[in-house]
C-alpha cells in the first residue's frame, strides 16, 4: 500500500478528494493532510509519502514551492498538483520540477485514478528496482519515520489509555486517516489498535490492582471502562481470571 499526502487550504476540498474514491482499491492510503504549505513541508518531511497531491495556491508556500523544496532536499515523492483554474504557465513549470501531473479543480474520479494508475506503476518501478531508484536510502529513511510515528503513538496511547481513546482522537492529534494508522501500530506492534489499547489497560489495572488499595470499580474507571462489569469481562478474557481473583492471589 502506497502512502498519500494532501495539501490544500480548502477543508472542503481535501474533505472531497479524500471520500472521492476508495484510495485501497487502487493500491494507496490517505496517510496524511494539511491546509498550507509550510505545514505541508513540515509534515512531508517527517512522515515520507510515496505521493503527494498539492493544490497549487495555498497561504505561506504555493504547490510549486513546495515541490520544489521537495526535490532540493532529495525526496523522492511523486507528486500530482491541482488547480482551481487552467494555466498552462504552471503546468509548464510544474513539470519542470518534476512533477507527476496536473489536475484541474474540481477533479474528477475517473481522471484521478488515471493518474494513480500511473503514478503506481511508477511507485512499483522504484520498488522491483527498475532502475529508477539509486539506493536503499528512501526505504531506510522511511522506516525510520515509521517507526518514530509509531512510538509517539504508543507513547500517546500511554499517557492517554484512561480515557475514550479511539482512532479518531489518534488521527486529529498526529494529523492522519485511521486506516494509515491502524496499518502502522499493526505493523510495528503486531497488534489492531483496539487490542493494542486494551493490553495497555488491563496492564496498568493489573498495576493499580497490585499497588493501591483502590476499590475494582474505580481501577476500571481509572483505566478507561467505566462500566465495571463490562471491565470485568474483558479483563478476564484476557486474563483467564477476574480482577478480584488476581487481587486475592497477590
Amino acid at each position: 500500500m502506497y502512502h498519500v499526502f494532501l495539501a490544500d487550504d480548502e477543508p472542503w476540498a481535501l474533505m472531497t478528494l479524500q471520500n472521492l474514491i476508495d484510495w485501497s482499491d487502487y493500491g494507496f492510503a490517505v496517510s496524511g493532510e494539511a491546509e498550507d504549505g509550510e505545514q505541508a513541508l513540515e509534515r512531508i518531511i517527517r512522515t515520507n509519502p510515496d505521493l503527494i497531491i498539492s493544490d497549487i495556491r495555498m497561504p505561506g508556500m504555493d504547490g510549486l514551492s513546495l515541490l520544489q523544496t521537495i526535490r532540493d532536499r532529495g525526496l523522492r515523492a511523486e507528486v500530482l498538483l491541482v488547480s482551481g483554474y487552467t494555466d498552462f504557465e504552471y503546468a509548464r513549470k510544474a513539470l519542470q520540477y518534476g512533477c507527476a501531473g496536473y489536475l484541474v479543480k474540481p477533479v474528477e474520479e475517473q481522471e484521478l485514478i488515471e493518474y494513480l494508475s500511473k503514478v503506481k506503476g511508477i511507485l512499483d518501478g522504484k520498488n522491483s528496482g527498475g532502475g529508477v531508484k539509486l539506493s536503499g536510502e528512501n526505504e531506510d529513511e522511511g522506516y525510520q519515520s515509521e517507526k518514530i510515528q509509531v512510538q509517539n503513538m504508543v507513547k500517546y496511547i500511554q499517557e492517554h489509555f484512561g480515557e475514550g481513546l479511539t482512532l479518531a482522537t489518534l488521527a486529529g492529534e498526529f494529523k492522519m486517516s485511521e486506516s494509515y494508522i491502524s496499518s502502522l501500530i499493526k505493523k510495528r506492534t503486531g497488534k489492531g489498535f483496539g487490542e493494542h489499547l486494551m493490553e495497555v489497560r488491563i496492564q496498568k489495572a493489573q498495576e493499580y490492582l497490585r499497588t493501591t488499595n483502590d476499590s475494582i470499580e474505580a481501577i476500571a474507571e481509572r483505566v478507561g471502562y467505566p462500566d465495571y462489569f463490562y471491565f470485568t469481562k474483558v479483563y478476564k478474557k484476557a486474563t483467564g481470571i477476574s480482577p478480584a481473583a488476581y487481587r486475592r492471589q497477590l
